[in-house]
């Protein structure tokens, strides 16, 4: 049995998401906060957030719900005894009450003040206090109960008696404040709720303003400097954890404002930059990157649409960029809207982006400075030991990969190097091993770089992102284990036919498994996979059977279907010093494949473990990862030097040149960098002899090691 409001099941974390245009008649009142007396911001706050409990609800469910509560106030189907960590099922209980308080107390529902509901209402709630239910997972006892719970006390607290005041009272305080990040705005707001329910204006001052101080950038959890979002140490979290702070972090934002708790310009701005700075630029369209979700990849039905709330939310709030606000809400809600283009990387959780309005791309990465995932604390994201390996995430539609996970092979996630073991074993999170870890971007192109080592294998993978097309290299492949090592160009829900060419035809593949030697490309679902030198691919198209529970213990072991294809170059058992180079072109028919390899405005100009680079010559833009200082001939009269470690990316512009550096490992702060030709400029030395200009870039240290600088040339 479930049961559940008009809108569907009660949410179990965002309990009071929603119903933002509710809000927002209360906002605007700022300037007026000094003025008013502490109780009746008290009033105004808590009006606030039962303005969205208080529609209508769907009396059918209800009473369907309160025919079935027995006697002593239990639901005979609900588990007593479960102690499940990642998903209690025993809340279940809180989730019903929370229906039948909002049936019984909402003036728009038709059960509104019905003496049958009450006593169902208050028999349920009697049940839960007296038993106190708890589970071995803190996080339930000390954040999940009570934020269910506090849903009911709004709706009810003027009918509570003083006993049943008391025990939620003690049920609350569990929600100490303390921690950091989301969980520490968790444990606030509770605290607030609690002293609002007991006229507090001293309890809630505090618990808001401790909110209030978790704005901020910060070295540790939370906000970081890129605007992407750490939890649980330095693990990339903006989906999960990082959407859980934007929400609510933005809601109570909209509930405290014009009062003397109101968020101050600054904070607005920070929740500004996280969202559209950070979070939306790691989604295509309502569908999530699953390289930022941290162990809630393994959680059914994972997508972007929390940002819709939040961006409501923010068009209550004066930020200064409600077009971009307005443009976020239409793309996360379907409608249509603007495309976000441009390339951002994300320093602080060794991750780049891209976006075009034909498709999203990613490099997921991970160093000695940030962890691939999170543990599976409760018992979820099982077999997410990959999920950083350079992984490249490829997204058009946004549903290549929405709920694919239970049929997924993991060792073969898109983008990634890895030495195939029999089976997944061990906690999937792990810190990397090396430092030149990162990305160069002017904020329209990008290159991403990655010295990867991982037990007995070791690779330099990088990633060229350009307009149509963007290109992928890896060098210095080596595994001493005597397990195959594989690279995974793609694997994907499969949609439509698949193509595959070598020199002399291109065919349709079957459903099953097949190899080539001599492959030219392959083609799937709109986008083409050009091979740049000879390799041994292979590809699967197949329906695949798994389930939920093989990453997720909180579902039940449900056998799950459905239709993948994958694409990978086959590196055999010992590489040593094996290269890999293929570009990807989204968004191309299949009978435009052939004349496009014909030519390719891409080329590879370097690839081994010193220097990876490749030049596209229709745009004339170069990105170069050098893994050491040394030189690179870009075309016949065109040559870089550098003279420490870095990655490089050169743009022309309309008499001159940009060019963007970066420092992953953050081992020098100046790198000096020599071009052919002439150019002039505060920061240009012409050098003696032929043609060839010098520019010395200081970069950024601190919370901005990592971070690119662009500088601009003029020729004279």
């Amino acid at each position: 049995m479930s049961c559940s409001n008009a809108s569907g099941p009660i949410p179990r974390i965002a309990l009071f998401v929603g119903s933002i245009a509710l809000m927002t008649t209360f906002v605007g009142q700022r300037g007026h906060g000094a003025e008013k007396r502490a109780s009746d911001d008290l009033e105004t706050i808590r009006q606030r957030m039962l303005a969205p409990l208080l529609g209508r609800v769907d009396a059918k469910a209800v009473r369907k719900c309160a025919e079935a509560l027995q006697a002593d106030g239990s639901w005979p189907d609900i588990d007593y005894q479960d102690r499940l960590g990642s998903y209690w099922r025993t809340t279940e209980h809180l989730s019903r009450l929370a229906l039948l308080a909002q049936a019984y107390a909402a003036p728009a529902s038709e059960l509104h003040g019905d003496a049958d509901l009450r006593r169902a209402v208050f028999r349920s709630l009697d049940y839960w206090l007296d038993h106190d239910f708890r589970n071995p997972n803190w996080w339930w006892n000390d954040i999940g109960v009570p934020k269910i719970l506090e849903r009911s006390l709004l709706l009810l607290n003027d009918e509570l008696s003083p006993e049943q005041r008391s025990k939620a009272a003690e049920i609350l305080k569990r929600a100490k404040i303390g921690m950091t990040g989301q969980n520490l705005v968790w444990v606030s707001e509770i605290t607030a709720i609690r002293g609002i329910l007991e006229n507090d204006p001293e309890l809630v001052g505090k618990a808001y303003r401790k909110i209030t101080d978790e704005i901020r950038i910060s070295s540790g959890e939370g906000v970081q400097a890129d605007f992407s979002f750490h939890q649980h140490g330095p693990c990339l979290y903006s989906h999960g954890y990082g959407a859980a702070f934007a929400t609510d972090c933005t809601r109570i934002a909209t509930q405290v404002a014009g009062t003397r708790w109101a968020f101050p310009p600054e904070k607005i701005a920070i929740l500004s930059r996280l969202i559209l700075d950070g979070d939306q630029w790691l989604c295509r369209g309502s569908a999530t990157d699953f390289g930022a979700s941290g162990r809630q990849i393994a959680r059914h039905g994972q997508d972007a649409r929390y940002l819709t709330s939040a961006a409501r939310s923010l068009l209550a709030l004066p930020t200064g960029r409600e077009d971009e606000v307005r443009a976020l809400d239409a793309r996360t809600s379907g409608r249509p809207a603007p495309a976000l283009v441009g390339n951002r990387h994300f320093w602080r959780s060794d991750m780049m982006v891209h976006h075009r309005p034909a498709y999203y791309a990613s490099a997921r990465m991970y160093s000695n400075r940030t962890a691939n995932t999170d543990a599976p604390c409760n018992e979820e994201g099982l077999k997410s030991h990959h999920v950083a390996d350079g992984c490249n995430v490829l997204m058009r539609t946004g549903r290549e990969y929405a709920d694919i996970y239970p049929v997924w092979d993991w060792q073969k996630i898109p983008g990634t190097t890895v030495e195939q073991k029999p089976e997944l074993t061990g906690s999937p999170r792990v810190k990397g091993e090396r430092a030149f870890v990162g990305g160069v971007s002017d904020g329209m192109y990008g290159m991403a770089a990655l010295d990867f080592s991982r037990g007995p294998l070791a690779a330099r993978k990088s990633w060229f992102f350009f307009d149509d097309e963007y290109v992928c290299l890896g060098a210095g492949i080596t595994c001493t284990s005597d397990n195959p090592v594989l690279t995974t160009i793609y694997q994907c829900r499969l949609s439509g036919p698949v193509r595959m060419a070598d020199s002399q035809r291109s065919r349709e593949v079957a459903r099953g498994e097949h190899s080539l030697d001599q492959a030219r490309w392959v083609w799937h679902d709109q986008v083409a996979h050009l091979l740049l030198q000879p390799a041994r691919i292979a590809a699967s198209n197949e329906k695949r059977t798994g389930s939920w529970r093989q990453i997720s213990h909180r579902y039940p072991e449900k056998p799950i279907s459905d239709d993948v294809s994958a694409l990978w170059i086959d590196h055999g058992k010992h590489p040593q010093k094996a290269t890999y180079a293929y570009a990807v072109v989204p968004g191309i028919d299949a009978d435009a494949v052939a004349s496009y390899v014909d030519r390719l405005p891409v080329r590879v100009v370097r690839n081994d473990p010193s220097v990876q680079a490749v030049l596209q010559e229709k745009l004339g833009i170069a990105g170069v990862a050098f893994y050491e200082p040394g030189q690179v001939s870009l075309t016949d009269d065109s040559t870089v030097r550098v003279d420490r470690a870095c990655l490089l990316l050169l743009r022309p512009t309309t008499g001159g040149l940009e060019i963007s550096v970066s420092s992953p490992d953050g081992k020098t702060d100046v790198v000096a960098v020599e071009l052919s030709g002439k150019f002039q400029g505060d920061s240009v030395q012409t050098l003696d002899g032929p043609p060839r200009s010098r520019v010395v870039v200081k970069l950024p240290g601190g919370l901005e090691t990592g971070k690119s600088v662009t500088k601009k040339l003029a020729r004279p």
